[in-house]
């Protein structure tokens, strides 16, 4: 009777041809498919609340999709590349987000897979855009508004899909490109990540407070609206512009400039133009900035120098991390390049919306470079320092401990007892060490002393039982107790003969109790000094690399 057939799911079955990567891709494309079924629902809703007929679902659910790919469009012959960028952000996390997952269902995925992964979005989402453009272009007789081309709206969709799935492909293999990329290159990424985020942190910051103090203005722009749905209808709109306007705010706290038409905006100065009827545009300023705001300047000043010295721990040596800076720096300087490719655009007869990018990207490059590497510097400076103090304090303590020191690779590890027993010599470095406080010195003697004498000389007014006043320790403080390295035996020898001693006791099975509390101070010493070691070490190692707070994929075997 054969045994019963263990059938597993196809998402855990090892890809092993054609057929599975095409199951791959067709369940990274999942997000394409679930989008447009959202987009018709909303929009059939909005219909049947405005008592509207359903002619123009197909055409409006395309227009909808094409802004959802950042598609320039043209209404009346008119162009509009001023989208909003809320769609954009929303979709991308979700292609990025399910690209993972599938990638996490997949039994030690690959290349082949990841490419799988990113070829079926982007090939969804191209058949979607050219379905789209068919359907605006069929009902161009009754609807005004289509893309400016075929081509663009193509160009767009394979950048936002590619994009989003190639986001989930390096949240999924992130761990394991950590492995290959150097220490300077990881910490920059994660650096420059820092700097973005807290700049676009801000800009909110700033959006906010000048939504609150021109509340008066904006709630007169609302009241245009003329009802509940014109209301909803404005309110929607400026969400949905908003990461747009915080776009444009990074340049502008990074000392850049951006502008609207013909007005523009920086720290410095405000130049008026035509603006158009929607709260956000009510909520910009209209004259020239008090010298606070110009104060934004010193604000990200400080954040780069925060954030960098944060992160010094993390490096060895000054050149990984003056580098990593100032990789961080490129980084900001990137987004800010492609800050009005992305949230600008033409806004018909206003002109172009957009960033003063060569300005806001070569002073966010001077600005997190030059503060973000001095600060680096100076902090791994500080740190090399400490590290130095605390081993050299640790090198003291092992000494006056009488342990040994790390041993170094290829070397063979020694026995401690013999180690141990091995006293300074007069005049050396090690003799002049132990010899630095009176307590030490106690235990410093010729060899032929008494054991009882050595007691007595060796005993603090702590009550430490010590079996020899020549204890090796040195840190009565500590409590330790333990067999004094040059412990005379029977016979008037020196601990030199110890391990003969407890060779012939072995080999006759008589225990002495001197050799048991002997073995019981040696475990005692290398438990404390091993506690010290891990203490010190703890608090002064650097970081090999900056932690990753995302825990690893299900599935993933780094």
């Amino acid at each position: 009777m054969s045994p019963p057939r263990v059938i597993r799911p196809a998402a855990r079955r090892a890809p092993a041809g054609a057929r599975s990567l095409l199951w791959t891709a067709a369940a990274a494309a999942l997000p394409v498919i679930v989008t447009v079924l959202v987009l018709i629902a909303v929009t059939l809703g909005l219909l049947v609340f405005t008592a509207r007929g359903f002619e123009s679902l197909f055409a409006v659910v395309a227009v909808e999709w094409l802004v959802v790919n950042r598609v320039p469009l043209t209404v009346d012959s008119v162009t509009l590349g001023f989208l909003p960028l809320l769609p954009p952000l929303l979709y991308v996390a979700v292609l990025a987000r399910q690209t993972r997952a599938v990638l996490s269902d997949i039994e030690q995925p690959g290349p082949r897979e990841a490419g799988a992964t990113v070829a079926g979005v982007t090939v969804a989402g191209l058949l979607l855009t050219t379905l789209a453009s068919l359907l605006v272009g069929s009902a161009a007789s009754d609807f005004a508004v289509r893309e400016v081309s075929l081509t663009s709206a193509l160009l767009w969709t394979v950048a936002v899909g590619a994009f989003g799935s190639g986001l989930g492909v390096w949240l999924y293999f992130r761990r394991d490109l950590r492995e290959i990329l150097p220490l300077w290159v990881r910490g920059g990424i994660h650096l420059g990540a820092a700097f973005v985020a807290a700049t676009c942190a801000l800009a909110t910051v700033l959006v906010l407070v000048g939504l609150v103090l021109a509340w008066e203005p904006v709630g007169s722009v609302l009241e245009i609206g003329k009802g509940l749905v014109g209301t909803a209808a404005l309110t929607a709109i400026s969400a949905a512009y908003l990461p747009n306007v915080v776009v444009a705010a990074t340049t502008v706290v990074v000392g850049g400039e951006a502008h609207l038409g013909a007005a523009s905006y920086s720290v410095f100065a405000v130049s008026r133009g035509p603006m158009p009827e929607v709260p956000l545009a009510a909520a910009l300023p209209t004259t020239d900035p008090h010298w606070v705001v110009q104060g934004l300047l010193l604000v990200t000043v400080l954040m780069a120098a925060g954030l960098a010295r944060s992160v010094a721990h993390w490096f060895r040596s000054t050149a990984d991390a003056v580098k990593a800076a100032w990789l961080a720096a490129a980084i900001v300087a990137l987004v800010m390049a492609v800050s009005p490719v992305v949230a600008g655009g033409e806004l018909g007869a206003l002109g172009t919306i957009g960033t003063g990018s060569l300005i806001a990207a070569g002073t966010a490059l001077l600005l997190f470079g030059v503060i973000g590497s001095a600060t680096i510097a100076l902090s791994l400076a500080g740190l090399t320092r400490r590290r130095e103090r605390a081993e050299s304090e640790l090198d003291r303590r092992r000494r006056r401990a009488g342990t040994v020191g790390p041993e170094m690779p290829g070397e063979p590890a020694g026995d401690p007892a013999v180690e141990a027993s091995v006293e300074p010599a007069p005049g050396s470095e090690d003799y002049a060490a132990v010899a630095e406080s009176p307590a030490e010195e106690a235990w410093i003697e010729p060899l032929d002393h008494d054991a009882a004498g050595d007691d007595a000389a060796g005993d603090d007014a702590a009550g430490i039982d010590r079996l020899d006043g020549d204890d090796a320790v040195g840190d009565d403080e500590a409590g330790i107790d333990r067999l004094d390295d040059d412990e005379v035996v029977d016979d008037g020898t020196a601990a030199d003969d110890i391990d003969d001693a407890r060779t012939a006791d072995d080999s006759t099975g008589d225990d002495s109790s001197a050799d048991r509390e002997a073995a019981d101070a040696e475990t005692a010493a290398d438990s404390t000094a091993g506690e010290y070691d891990d203490a010190v070490m703890t608090e002064y190692a650097p970081d090999s690399e900056p932690e990753d707070d995302s825990g690893a994929a299900p599935g993933h075997k780094p």
